[in-house]
This record gives structure tokens, C-alpha cells and sequence, in this order.
């Protein structure tokens, strides 16, 4: 087994596109964020009421587990839903790298240097930033299109598994489940091919006394 990294290595642009969806998808269950629950155990009832209303920041915690590493790569950083359809993900440690997902493409600023990628060049990609701004704007009926879902649990614990309804999606994403109690999202998992699997926690921003 190899060392857990403090630096990512370079990624080649496919491996790059394929990585920005998955992030896009974290970045997108995240914003979730700060908005309380009216508890409900219908999906649509659920998304009105975590209905994210811009701008918004969130700190994050995120480990990343995969066969491949001896240890899980554990980052953390600020999210951030800067206005409808504009997303930024900012890594902070264990190195320096953002992800800004606006309209149809995504820019990646990591060492001074700076990378636009096109998503029209992934329908996967697209469908998938379509049900994220769905999401957040807590509409229902988008995320029906793309995920089969089930909703469970108490208003203290709850959680949303959803799975993809593409068998193309399917082969690079097992599931996605979204935890949260009676105040916000706690956490997120993601769970990918080969055993690989993310898990980020929601550094809740709690009002100061």
C-alpha cells in the first residue's frame, strides 16, 4: 500500500472530469447545509423545507477512503452556494485547490494555476448538477428523474439514501445518503466502485451566544 499524499497529484483532464462530478455532488447535498426540517417522511416535503436561499458557507470535514491508501485522505474547507446555479467547493488542508461550478463549466484553481473544463463534454455531469440545483432549490421532481430514493428515520436522525436510476451513472456511483437531526444536514457519504467511499461531516455554524 502507498502513503497517504499531502499533495494530490496531477490528474489527466478525463480523470479530471470524472472527479469534478463526484465533487459537484458533495458540494451540492452539503448546501443542505443550515436550513431546519419540518419533519415529514415524503421526499418532497423534505427539499421545501431544506430550500437553501443564497449566499451561504458552510465549513466541511470530509475523509476519503479508498483501497489504494493506508490511511483515509481527511480534508477540510469551506463550501459555499454563492447564487442559483453557482457553487464553490474550497479545500483548505491538507493542500490548496477549489472547484467553482457555474452555468456549463467548472474552473479548478489549484497552485496558481487555473483550468476550465466544459460540461457539455459529460451528460452524466450536467444530469447531475441539474439535480443539485434541484436540491437546492427544493424541487422534487428533478431529483425523482435521476435517483431512486428512500426516505427514513425520525426527525432527531434522519437520513435520504439515494441511488442512481442510470446504469451509466451506476457504474461509477453506488449511493449517495444525506443525514440530518431537527436543525440542518450533519453529514454526507458517498459510496463509489471498488470500495472506495467519502464521508464528509458539516461543521454546523452555530449561533454565538
Amino acid at each position: 500500500m502507498r502513503a497517504l499524499p499531502t499533495t494530490r497529484p496531477d490528474l489527466t483532464l478525463r480523470e479530471e472530469c470524472n472527479r469534478q462530478w463526484l465533487t459537484a455532488l458533495l458540494l451540492a447535498a452539503s448546501m443542505a447545509l443550515t436550513a431546519p426540517f419540518a419533519w415529514c417522511l415524503e421526499l418532497a416535503v423534505v427539499l421545501e423545507n431544506s430550500t437553501v436561499t443564497p449566499p451561504n458557507s458552510v465549513g466541511f470535514r470530509e475523509e476519503r477512503h479508498n483501497p489504494m491508501l493506508k490511511e483515509p485522505l481527511v480534508l477540510t474547507g469551506h463550501l459555499e452556494y454563492l447564487r442559483a446555479g453557482v457553487l464553490r467547493k474550497s479545500i483548505e488542508t491538507p493542500f490548496e485547490e477549489s472547484f467553482l461550478i457555474e452555468s456549463d463549466h467548472v474552473v479548478i484553481e489549484r497552485e496558481g494555476e487555473t483550468r476550465k473544463l466544459a460540461l457539455n463534454k459529460s451528460r452524466s455531469l450536467k444530469t447531475i448538477l441539474s439535480a443539485i440545483e434541484a436540491i437546492l432549490s427544493g424541487e422534487a421532481g428533478k431529483i425523482e428523474s435521476v435517483f431512486n430514493y428512500y426516505v427514513a428515520g425520525t426527525q432527531d436522525a434522519w437520513s435520504v439514501q439515494l441511488t442512481p436510476i442510470s446504469r451509466r451513472m451506476g457504474k461509477r456511483l453506488i449511493s449517495l445518503q444525506v443525514n440530518g437531526d431537527d436543525q440542518s444536514v450533519t453529514s454526507i457519504r458517498i459510496d463509489l466502485k471498488n470500495g472506495e467511499w467519502h464521508l464528509m461531516d458539516i461543521l454546523r455554524n452555530d449561533p454565538e451566544p
